[in-house]
């Protein structure tokens, strides 16, 4: 069944209080009237344990989710670009101060409640980042990237008061809590769901909405529906008191849905569609800035890009411009540095430049000892790039006689696994920063051991800039050590960065509230209309 009228979302409603679905009383989630908000989105996922590792796909879903102590400050949807880092706003903490070793002492809001009716406290927050740095291992990234401590991540100080503990200053430790695997879960309700048997009540929580914040769960399909009630607690009025969320894999048919006024809101359209959403009436559709950068991302391993001669040749050979034009209908910017042009501009640093030069490319590969090219496959992930983007990349390739075998596969989750194993020369991948900030992106996608780099990019002198990337220090020390930073891998080329993705707003028109964040977040309390 589809959440693709108002009377189906009602029907859903009084289904989901018959059978006592959710953390409130029945009483109270029976709105009239209640105003609803329908989101179609690519993905859902498949549990709503914020420990679940899923990939990336629902990252932005879960994003929306979470009750965190602070969220990421937004910018408008014209903005050129992202909120830096560490500026964040209040959610589940009214305030907090950086003390002089590093730490974080918040006071939480007062009177918070979840929709099981317990009062937010420090211990909340205790549990629930201590559950989820056990249990996650991409949170256990975040915070050693953040230098939050692993061992002993916080310290209760009082019903309202907790502190954050580091391992030494990071510019990172307080923007990283925005992320939804930093959210506050209502720790009296998940351990009366623990057992022998589950520990860390995971299979309570697949399909149970514990965060502190604005919603009450209704009703949940894995993977495919999701139903929102206002958490009667909830501190501040809610235009939206009724949201569904629901995964379409078919990106034409989630504009139909919105064009015909059956659903609120959507993004991740194919491109074409998405001009189409931009001349459509009662709609409207913007490209927002975003971290999301196309990355050709050749395996140092194998022996046909193990030459950074080769590398920096197939840099030269591809034209970012008319990649933007064809493949992304002129949306999308060329992606002429290392990092995305959306992030904040760093003072005193200049990020180095990528040319089109098809003559040099030829001299590089010959001085390599490729005269003549060589042959290749690189495989894309269907659900996440464009169609043309790959094949137009290899059409251009073919200019300094490297032949590319373009394959396709139906899963991201499969192409990691092909990067991993090295059973492609390359991989073409869309990366997304969690924070917008480059000194963090470098660190999280470069580094030895960190998450994103599945391929074992090594490089030493980067790796002696470990410390300092992460490490609060005086603008002019983080300055220079970003600029060396960025040259260091301009001048490697581990990826290949192709063109900057924007994000998408395509909404019925009339509903505000809607900004850019990097996780490309809806937060749905604070929309109207």
């Amino acid at each position: 069944m589809r959440f693709s009228t108002r009377g189906a979302l009602i029907a859903l409603l009084v289904a989901a209080t018959a059978a006592g679905c959710g953390g409130g009383s029945p009483a109270q989630r029976a709105p009239s009237a209640p105003a609803e908000f329908i989101d179609v989105v690519a993905a859902l996922p498949r549990s709503l344990d914020p420990a679940a590792a899923q990939g990336t796909a629902t990252d932005s879903v879960e994003t929306s989710l979470a009750g965190t102590l602070v969220r990421p400050a937004g910018r408008p949807p014209g903005a050129a670009t992202l909120a830096p880092a560490g500026e964040v706003t209040p959610f589940l903490a009214s305030s907090w101060r950086r003390l002089a070793g590093g730490d974080y002492l918040f006071t939480l809001r007062p009177g918070v409640r979840s929709a099981y009716g317990h009062t937010l406290s420090g211990a909340d927050v205790s549990f629930s980042f201590r559950r989820e740095l056990s249990l996650s291992a991409p949170a256990r990234a975040l915070a050693a990237l953040a230098r939050i401590s692993l061992r002993d991540p916080t310290t209760v100080l009082g019903p309202r008061s907790v502190r954050l503990n580091v391992t030494a200053p990071s510019p990172f430790a307080l923007a990283v809590l925005g992320d939804f695997r930093f959210g506050v879960l209502d720790a009296r309700e998940v351990a009366a769901h623990e057992s022998a048997a589950d520990r860390s009540a995971r299979g309570w929580l697949a399909v149970h909405l514990a965060f502190y914040g604005a919603w009450d769960l209704l009703g949940f399909d894995p993977g495919s529906k999701l139903l929102l009630g206002a958490n009667p607690s909830f501190w501040r009025p809610l235009h939206f008191r009724l949201v569904a969320i629901e995964a379409q894999a078919a990106p034409a048919l989630a504009l139909g849905d919105v064009a015909a006024g059956e659903a609120s809101h959507t993004a991740g359209l194919d491109w074409p569609d998405f001009a189409v959403a931009a001349h459509t009436s009662g709609l409207r559709a913007l490209a927002l800035p975003s971290t999301a950068v196309s990355t050709l991302v050749p395996d140092e391993r194998g022996a046909a890009f193990a030459n950074v001669l080769v590398r920096r040749a197939l840099s030269l050979a591809i034209d970012r411009t008319a990649i933007a034009r064809t493949a992304f209908g002129g949306f999308a910017r060329p992606a002429l540095a290392p990092l995305a042009s959306t992030f904040a501009a760093v003072p005193g640093v200049r990020e180095p430049a990528y040319g089109h030069s098809i003559s040099l490319a030829r001299r590089l590969l010959a001085r390599a000892g490729h005269p003549h090219g060589f042959r290749v496959v690189l495989a894309t992930c269907a659900p996440e790039d464009p169609p043309g983007e790959l094949p137009a990349i290899a059409a251009q390739l073919r200019a300094i006689e490297v032949s590319v075998r373009v394959r396709r596969v139906a899963s991201c989750a499969e192409l990691a696994g092909l990067a991993r194993s090295g059973a492609v020369a390359g991989v073409l991948e869309t990366a997304v920063a969690p924070l917008a900030s480059a000194a963090f992106t470098i660190a999280a996608d470069y580094l030895r051991g960190s998450p994103a780099n599945i391929e074992d990019y090594d490089s030493p002198a980067l790796e002696r800039l470990a410390g300092a990337l992460t490490r609060s220090a005086p603008a002019a020390a983080s300055a220079g050590v970003l600029a060396r930073a960025l040259a260091i891998v301009a001048g490697t080329f581990p990826v290949i960065p192709l063109v900057e993705v924007p994000g998408q707003l395509v909404t019925r028109a009339g509903i505000t509230g809607y900004a850019a964040y990097p996780a490309g977040a809806v937060y749905y309390d604070e929309l109207s209309g």
